[in-house]
């Protein structure tokens, strides 16, 4: 077993294809089907299936990718220690959010590190909480700024931000525009527009309403605030959105806020990344700059 077999095994199963993972190794198909096939005559088991032309990994397969993987973040972070990465002179570093953290979050974090650190690439990728967890655990992203709980036994949290969230509606709203809070009950009454199932911030919304006894009404689903927002403006429903997220259209009269009676909804961000003896150097600074944002903004 040698880490050129690891490698093409990793690139196989993030291709789910053989010949994605030629083109993506420069190497030829043949060379990679012979490979894997010595490494699981090594192993004494295969570590893919081939069903209809599609390639899916095997248990045994799923046990070696974890380690395979564990072996290439250490010897990255090596690498990362002795080179003149680790001086923050060079290199690159990948920070996945949701659309609400890219959007209000990460652009003042992001814009001074590029400032002091001008020769480091950044990269941004947006995706649901599950996306971008599998993303860290395949060591595409160093970093996500992520909706708490994250649960996992390789995954470092460090809880960042408490935001509160609130009702918003129309400002022509009939009854509540006329309102500074709403009560629990009274939500159950008027139709809501959420995010989708799947989305930790529903995650949140949903045990609330469990919590308060609620049966809500729910009309629509979008995605993101972004596509709330101007659905909530011309009164096909109201919403319930971290404030941060609405701070521009309170202050031009578009939007009207409520908060619910005897209830601070919020929902939790935390900095999630590999447990490690050693972080690297830019990770490190870039997990510095958001707790200084923190502190700015507390």
């Amino acid at each position: 077993m040698d880490l050129r077999q690891l490698e093409m095994a990793i690139a196989v199963a993030d291709n789910a294809s053989f010949t994605r993972a030629s083109q993506q190794l420069y190497v030829a198909q043949s060379a990679i089907s012979r490979k894997i096939k010595l490494l699981e005559e090594e192993l004494g088991e295969p570590i893919f299936k081939r069903v209809n032309k599609k390639v899916y990994v095997t248990s045994a397969g799923q046990t070696l990718l974890r380690y395979a993987r564990s072996i290439f973040l250490d010897l990255r972070n090596a690498k990362l220690e002795i080179s003149e990465i680790a001086h923050l002179e060079r290199g690159e570093l990948r920070v996945g959010a949701g659309m609400l953290a890219c959007t209000y979050i990460l652009p003042p974090v992001l814009e001074k590190f590029k400032a002091l650190h001008p020769r480091i690439d950044l990269g941004v990728i947006t995706g649901s909480s599950d996306l971008l967890l599998s993303k860290l655990s395949e060591n595409q992203i160093e970093l996500g700024v992520l909706t708490l709980p994250v649960n996992h036994a390789d995954l470092q949290v460090v809880p960042f931000i408490t935001e509160e969230m609130v009702v918003i509606t129309t400002p022509k709203h009939p009854v509540l525009s006329q309102k500074e809070s709403i009560s629990a009950e009274e939500l159950g009454d008027y139709p809501l527009i959420l995010f989708p199932r799947g989305v930790r911030t529903r995650d949140v919304l949903d045990g609330f309403f469990r919590n308060a006894g609620i049966t809500p009404r729910i009309v629509m689903e979008a995605e993101n605030v972004a596509l709330i927002k101007p659905l909530v403006k011309i009164d096909l429903g109201i919403s319930i959105v971290p404030i941060r997220a609405i701070a521009e259209e309170l202050q031009r009269g578009e939007l009207h806020c409520l908060k619910i009676k005897g209830h601070r909804l919020i929902r939790r961000l935390g900095l999630v990344f590999h447990k490690s003896k050693y972080i690297p150097k830019m990770l490190a600074e870039m997990i510095r700059l958001f707790k200084e944002r923190q502190r700015g903004a507390a």
